[in-house]
């Protein structure tokens, strides 16, 4: 009984964060979140929110579900790689948008991106010092 509750809550807290991080990128991708400087502090919150959510149970499902050396780990970590110098051409190049109503897309992508960096360097700590420094004790 214990299990299925639990697994009920997992259900819906995914779901939960799901739709919270699309109903929020939806509106900043069409330029619908407000950019009054009052509601600037709400929109970064909710957009801080969306991002961190998304990393943690992204990397938890990362973790949980891909088996270690699968081809669909390796998908994961090459388009990450790809995602943070393509980020950031973009904006070397002036191809990111500086308009006020797409400052909260550009701003969450640039959350995204510097958790993918995050995330690789992290990763790369755990599979190849981590492991080492576990093997030499």
């Amino acid at each position: 009984m214990k299990k299925i509750i639990k697994k009920r809550i997992e259900r819906f807290l995914v779901f939960l964060i799901a739709s919270n991080a699309s109903l929020f990128l939806l509106l900043a991708y069409f330029g619908k979140l407000s950019t009054n400087l009052k509601d600037l502090v709400f929109i970064d919150f909710w957009g801080r929110l969306c991002v961190y959510s998304l990393w943690f149970t992204g990397y938890a499902f990362y973790r949980k579900y891909l088996p270690e050396r699968s081809f669909s780990r390796k998908v994961v970590i090459f388009v990450v790689c790809i995602n943070i110098p393509f980020f950031l051409l973009l904006g070397y190049f002036d191809k990111l948008s500086i308009d006020p109503k797409a400052l909260p897309f550009i701003d969450f992508w640039g959350r995204l991106t510097v958790y993918s960096l995050w995330f690789i360097m992290y990763e790369a700590y755990r599979e190849y010092i981590q492991e080492d420094s576990r093997q030499s004790v």
